[in-house]
């Protein structure tokens, strides 16, 4: 009998894939664990777990039109790449990580409004989103507003406060501001 239980409990737990994205319960641990890291090799592992958490979907067809706008992000086709994301974002408007993606395509393209709309979606669902957040100090660097990205990779650092690529990132913009002062 406890061998039957035992089959039942793993196949339950094997075949049932949870929807994880940011409500996932893995996340505060990892987010804790990237307020202390001072290794960057483990920062880096770290928020690739993050992001492989971020990514995770239940729905077998919600799957497929993200990684295909994914896809088709990476190959250029930037609008079609957006259409996926507006199927994925009107089936799973929670789904964070549609609207960083989204956010993306449109932060290609030099849609620099609609990226930050699709930021700003994704940070309310995440605040913690270090893609969205260093999107939008890309956006303000874009927009020659040093001041409003140096703010950025502040709320970057408080995320992950050893991680030496912020600290650079921060420091570039300063050095710039300092120069053309």
């Amino acid at each position: 009998m406890y061998k039957i239980f035992i089959y039942i409990f793993l196949f339950t737990v094997i075949s049932v894939k949870s929807f994880a994205d940011q409500s996932d319960k893995r996340l505060n641990y990892l987010f804790n664990k990237l307020i202390i890291t001072e290794n960057q090799q483990e920062i880096i592992k770290v928020t690739n777990q993050i992001w492989n958490i971020w990514h995770e979907i239940d729905d077998p067809k919600i799957t497929r039109d993200f990684e295909t706008g994914v896809q088709m992000m990476n190959l250029g086709y930037l609008p079609r790449a957006i259409d996926y994301f507006n199927q994925v974002i009107v089936s799973r408007p929670n789904f964070a990580e549609a609207w960083n993606k989204r956010a993306t395509a449109h932060f290609i393209m030099g849609n620099f409004d609609l990226s930050m709309q699709d930021i700003s979606q994704t940070l309310q669902l995440e605040p913690r989103h270090f893609g969205a957040l260093d999107g939008m100090g890309l956006i303000f660097i874009h927009l020659n507003q040093p001041e409003k990205a140096i703010e950025i990779y502040d709320k970057m650092l408080e995320i992950f406060p050893y991680s030496i690529d912020t600290k650079m990132k921060k420091e570039k913009i300063l050095s710039s501001t300092t120069k053309s002062t």
